[in-house]
């Protein structure tokens, strides 16, 4: 079934159908049975239907680099301007792909996991009471816990004039024994800001959250791949620059020993209504070692779902951990092997010549896409490029 057919569908069933079904490679399926698969059952299930190929979109527009630990613009020494990279070249010259930070999306809740401050701040405080060795119980309220640790921290000031020996509990990772000597640094450098200890114990828990959920989202890197060459909408927005863009096809070799890794790591989105809420199963997992199981949980509730708004772009995301896989410094990855350019009708002539000059030296083939005359679709061109009157008179002119 098209994908519109599908959005339709759902459109017209009743609110309980559309809160309890999603849309995955192009499928109605159940939520529910979807969310309870683990990582290997959902990749199993979707490689089984994984399209032969996949289409990215690329702007061909200039990008400003910018230094990743603070944000700002790269000024080149030599001539004093910002740097800038085409990616979208770089990626048809190396047959490579950019892994994104998911922050930058065009979509600002993308990857964005679902966590509740408020159970996230009980959840937090009970962790530390425990650390702590005071006696406590899931039933407490967060005031509760919150009073309890505030009354060990000044016992411990009281007779020892400071709290460094809080935390009894022996660390299980060498993450747990950061987090208890940050969380006491961010304790004290509260105290010395504000003297209100009940304050601080709040500052330094929501420090906490901010931290986690940039973490979930900055854990892995994503580039995302269409399924179609054919859709106006990508065409026609951010993603190919208004049709002054192009499209590359790639031919999935999922029996390649050579790109297993990529087959592995390549999912498709999970379109759907509803967000879970992840809080305490995440916070479970906090300051322990990275798993597969968190992971999975990072991955599948937040980098690969999205709203059911964007099911039209029936989308693929090829997704690669931060420290494990991504030595590169630029975050270009090689992906499976290019097999045909579409070039936006749009396209200015002199980028259009730039990108078949590079098709020609590699031995891809290419051709210009332009709209149906008789419906809202878009269609291959019947004229090749180099017969194309305007490419003659670019050429010539040049």
């Amino acid at each position: 079934m098209d994908i519109n057919n599908l959005l339709q569908e759902i459109r017209k069933a009743a609110p309980y159908m559309a809160e309890s079904y999603c849309i995955v490679n192009g499928s109605i399926m159940n939520l529910n049975e979807v969310q309870n698969m683990g990582y290997d059952e959902f990749n199993l299930r979707a490689k089984q239907k994984m399209p032969l190929k996949l289409y990215k979109y690329f702007p061909n527009t200039l990008t400003d680099l910018t230094d990743e630990n603070t944000g700002k613009p790269i000024i080149d020494q030599v001539t004093g301007k910002v740097k800038t990279v085409n990616y979208s070249m770089q990626a048809l010259k190396n047959n490579t792909v950019f892994m994104q930070s998911p922050t930058l999306f065009d979509d600002i809740y993308d990857s964005d996991i679902n966590l509740d401050y408020s159970e996230y701040e009980k959840a937090r405080l009970l962790e530390y009471c425990r650390r702590c060795e005071i006696a406590v119980t899931e039933k407490m309220e967060t005031q509760e816990l919150g009073n309890r640790l505030i009354n060990e921290i000044l016992k411990l000031f009281q007779s020892k004039r400071n709290f460094d020996s809080l935390f009894k509990r022996a660390p299980a990772t060498e993450s747990e024994n950061l987090s208890d000597q940050c969380f006491l640094l961010k304790l004290k450098k509260e105290l010395n800001r504000n003297n209100d200890l009940a304050m601080a114990l709040k500052n330094v828990i929501l420090s906490d959250f901010e931290i986690y959920s940039k973490y979930l989202q900055n854990v892995f890197r994503a580039t995302c791949f269409a399924t179609t060459p054919y859709s106006q909408l990508m065409w026609g927005g951010s993603y190919a620059n208004c049709h002054k863009g192009f499209c590359v096809e790639y031919t999935v070799l999922s029996n390649d020993p050579s790109y297993q890794k990529l087959f592995l790591n390549l999912f498709p989105m999970v379109y759907c209504k509803v967000r879970p809420n992840m809080t305490d199963r995440l916070v479970k997992l906090e300051d322990k070692e990275p798993t597969k199981e968190l992971l999975w949980d990072i991955y599948f509730h937040g980098a690969l779902r999205k709203s059911i708004d964007w099911a039209f772009q029936d989308e693929w995301r090829l997704l690669l951990p931060m420290k494990n896989n991504l030595e590169s410094k630029d975050y270009c990855v090689p992906f499976f092997p290019i097999t045909k350019v579409f070039l936006g009708s749009r396209m200015p002539q002199v980028a259009r010549k730039e990108i078949i000059q590079i098709c020609h030296e590699k031995h891809i083939p290419y051709i210009g896409v332009t709209r149906k005359s008789n419906v809202f679709e878009m269609q291959e061109c019947i004229v090749k490029c180099e017969d194309c009157p305007k490419y003659i008179e670019n050429t010539e002119n040049n």
